[in-house]
């Protein structure tokens, strides 16, 4: 839970004529250009950024309350506001100065040491209340002067409960998502003031150790003059890390109030495209729900004192490289034009993570060089078991199994987030053994997330229908980084004989049919011709779910032997999918259309076309 703050009126009328003044009579020689940083820079240019102002390490557990102190504050009668340790201030300034940087902002935001007292003693008296006040009363048995303090630190403040660390704190800031804060983004706005020039944090812990944090937001010791922006956007033009953006956080697009009218706002509208697949979303006054569609403008002085704001509905994961055109119409200069803002945003992946998305199963002393995710960053990500007495997994993402039993292993990204795999190792006799020439494609089927425990067995036995679905849909997923389960979570399934979310999917999607209109079969196998029908479908949809064409591949190569075998309704299907190197045939110049697809044929056959989407 987070807080934000507006400043009183009467606060803000010299600020504000300052302000004017600066900007009007400031030369622009020397100045920052917002729009010229965040256009020009690559991602290997924030990539390098991150590096410098990552966090001080993965996970939240970094800043306990037995870690932090240099003097503990106390939450008992006498009270104490306590000391933070700077190393952890400096990880407070890393998240601050990273989302300034991210914004086309200076980011050389500096600690204020005179301000430390009044940030502790805010978060004290929050932490002694055990809720968060702007305006706090004072708790009984605390001295005049300390409450004076909280009372100045926590009106001047960002103020957040319940995390523990500062650099979370900054990214729970930026978000504000919650239907509290998303009609002005207050937080948001004060930390990405061009003006800002310092800050303070504050922790105090309660005596269960729940964090009460504070960060002061108010400063404005940087001339206006040393930034030159049209608008300031959350999350900005050009490219943008994923990681510090989910999708249900609202955009923001701060306007220069030196340069448009902050007044003449009825007519602004929104319009967000998603260049992949051209899906739009527009935004105006009637778009109000706070937990879904929203859209407000914003002209209250919360930093810049103009904003607008506004959250997409439905719009999922992120793809890579995802691309959206934002466009803001109905704006008025201060000379009374109209006028309109329109930029790009692409958002990219800076760290990978693990590609699968389900358990996998391992043999004791078996060894498997894991899958990644795209991210920019080849070196140096962070990888964890659960149990090293189960699996152990290196720097490079390759796990062994040592020992029988159950664990997770995982890719920290350092934001609180964490791909994780369940593993499961067996310590006996394995359930038959892989057939030569498909363990290579097996063992990189597996790595990268195709052969979920379940379907991880019978190598030489036909597999069903309804395991086909299950392991070809959460193929998809994993290829989209995407969880498609909440697509049909309230469709009902048109089949009496099957009642399964991926039979489901499949079926809404064109993937697979039933065998009439009531009945799917799911025990039934699948013939090779049908799986080259089915592995075409899985290969066209994927591709449209990308945005992208797919080819169709040729039907015009050399025919098998046992040509006059295949179906002719499968003929073109499967040479098709052979063109497209989807499927294989067999020896002698065979196709064996009436054989019954395997196990280890699915394995091979769904990493063909896994590799083919994702450019392996």
């Amino acid at each position: 839970m987070k807080r934000s703050l507006q400043r009183s009126r009467k606060w803000l009328i010299l600020p504000a004529a300052m302000l004017i003044a600066a900007v009007l009579s400031a030369p622009d020689a020397h100045a920052a250009d917002v729009q010229q940083l965040t256009g020009d820079r690559t991602k290997q240019d924030i990539l390098n950024k991150w590096q410098q102002y990552k966090p001080m390490d993965t996970g939240t557990s970094y800043m306990g309350p037995e870690r932090i102190y240099m003097e503990s504050p106390s939450v008992a009668v006498p009270y104490k506001a306590g000391t933070i340790k700077p190393e952890y201030i400096e990880d407070g300034l890393h998240a601050v100065n990273f989302v300034r940087y991210l914004s086309g902002l200076p980011d050389d935001v500096t600690a204020n040491s005179s301000l430390a007292g009044q940030q502790q003693a805010a978060a004290l008296v929050n932490a002694l209340h055990q809720k968060l006040s702007h305006y706090p009363t004072m708790p009984a048995g605390m001295d005049d002067s300390l409450y004076a303090s909280a009372k100045e630190g926590a009106k001047t403040s960002n103020l957040y409960g319940g995390s523990p660390t500062f650099y979370d704190n900054v990214l729970g800031y930026m978000a504000d998502s919650g239907a509290t804060n998303i009609d002005r983004v207050g937080h948001r706005r004060w930390i990405i003031n061009p003006e800002m020039k310092q800050t303070m944090f504050g922790m105090v812990h309660t005596a269960n150790n729940v964090a009460y944090a504070s960060m002061y937001a108010m400063d404005k010791g940087r001339p206006a003059s040393e930034v030159q922006y049209d608008y300031i956007a959350w999350p900005s033009a050009g490219y943008f890390p994923e990681e510090v953006f989910k999708t249900n956080d609202p955009w923001s697009v701060s306007l220069n109030p030196q340069k448009y009218d902050r007044i003449r706002t009825d007519q602004i509208q929104v319009k967000l495209t998603r260049v992949r697949d051209g899906k739009e979303w527009s935004f105006d006054k009637s778009d109000n729900d706070k937990s879904g569609k929203y859209f407000n403008v914003q002209t209250s002085y919360y930093g810049v004192p103009f904003a607008v704001i506004f959250r997409p509905d439905g719009i999922g994961d992120f793809a890579p490289d995802d691309v959206f055109t934002v466009q803001i119409t109905g704006l008025y200069t201060a000379s009374g034009s109209a006028a309109q803002v329109e930029f790009n945003t692409t958002f990219f992946k800076m760290m990978p993570g693990l590609l699968a998305r389900y358990d996998i199963q391992l043999q004791k002393g078996e060894t498997l060089q894991m899958g990644l995710t795209d991210g920019l960053q080849t070196s140096g990500n962070t990888f964890k078991s659960g149990d090293n007495r189960i699996v152990e997994i290196d720097a490079n993402g390759k796990v062994k199994a040592v020992g029988k039993g159950s664990t997770w292993i995982s890719a920290n990204d350092y934001l609180g987030s964490r791909s994780r795999v369940y593993v499961n190792v067996n310590d006996g006799p394995a359930d038959g053994k892989v057939s030569n020439w498909a363990q290579a494609d097996y063992m990189k089927a597996k790595a990268n997330g195709i052969i979920g425990w379940p379907f991880d067995r019978s190598y030489q036995q036909p597999i069903t229908r309804a395991e086909f679905t299950e392991m070809a849909v959460h193929m998809i997923e994993t290829m989209l980084g995407q969880d498609l389960y909440m697509d049909v979570i309230d469709v009902k399934t048109p089949f009496k004989d099957v009642d399964d979310w991926t039979v489901t999917w499949a079926s809404q999607n064109g993937i697979i049919n039933g065998t009439s209109p009531q009945s799917f079969s799911p025990r039934a196998t699948i013939t090779r011709e049908q799986a080259a029908a089915l592995i075409l479908q899985v290969y066209a949809k994927t591709n449209e779910l990308k945005g992208r064409p797919a080819s169709t591949g040729s039907a015009s190569v050399s025919r098998f032997a046992d040509d006059s075998s295949i179906s002719p309704w499968a003929k073109e299907q499967v040479y098709q999918a052979i063109d497209l190197s989807l499927m294989n045939g067999m020896a002698k110049n065979q196709f064996n259309p009436k054989g019954e697809l395997t196990f280890e044929q699915t394995y091979v056959l769904l990493l063909n076309c896994f590799e083919m989407l994702m450019g392996k």
